[in-house]
């Protein structure tokens, strides 16, 4: 790792799922972020700064990859090394699932523009935050519920770590290629493809000053938040 630069290492899952606002974020920050896909291994997250688990289509609580094992130790290992870890979505449910939480299958999927009721709304603002998730998860032992609705927790930390349920990083392109996708199940939640992204441009603006907050208290409360750049 270098050492005149912070970096973060994401563990990307799918390269329908990349670090869109986040990247964004550290682009803003000075921050150097090294993206690793899931198909290439998962690296050592001991020599980064923080560690960024994104989501995945996939499911922990139906028909696991091959490579959910490989996530789970990944963030153990993280852990151990003292490296905070953010969560979202399938990272959220992976940082449930390593540390003694749990993860479930929703009666239905959960899609679209929600709000959350917030323990915290200078970490995990109200929102609306674009959810796109068909497990729900239990936080582990020791874990603080940051936010919830009634699809259940939507967010909570555990030491240093932060998981979310909804997607802070999502933009209206990764989201039309969401829709696009087989099996997206977009069509039992009673909306269309191009209405959502439609909606999503909408949010565009306050979506991501709402996920500079939140990737901001990530920062703060890791203790990894350097100087703004100016």
């Amino acid at each position: 790792m270098s050492s005149d630069r912070l970096r973060g290492l994401v563990l990307q899952l799918q390269d329908e799922a990349p670090s869109g606002l986040l990247e964004e974020w550290a682009v803003r920050r000075g921050i150097a972020l090294d993206v690793a896909p899931i198909e290439a291994g998962a690296p050592d997250p001991s020599q980064h700064a923080f560690a960024v688990v994104l989501g995945s289509g996939k499911s922990l609580a139906q028909d696991s990859p091959d490579w959910a094992r490989d996530v789970l130790d990944w963030v153990r290992a993280a852990d151990a090394a003292q490296v905070p870890v953010l969560g979202i979505c399938f990272g959220a449910q992976a940082l449930a699932a390593a540390f003694g939480g749990s993860v479930h299958r929703l009666a239905a999927p959960e899609v679209g523009w929600v709000e959350v009721a917030t323990n915290d709304a200078d970490r995990v603002p109200a929102g609306p935050w674009l959810a796109w998730h068909e497990d729900g998860l239990r936080p582990p032992p020791l874990a603080y519920e940051l936010a919830s609705n009634r699809f259940g927790t939507q967010a909570f930390c555990l030491r240093r770590h932060l998981a979310v349920q909804f997607h802070p990083e999502a933009t209206a392109d990764i989201v039309a290629s969401w829709a696009a996708m087989p099996h997206s199940r977009l069509e039992e939640t009673g909306q269309t493809a191009e209405g959502l992204v439609a909606e999503c441009r909408e949010q565009a603006e306050g979506a991501a000053a709402r996920a500079e907050q939140l990737f901001e208290g990530f920062a703060a409360r890791a203790g990894i938040a350097p100087p703004v750049t100016t």
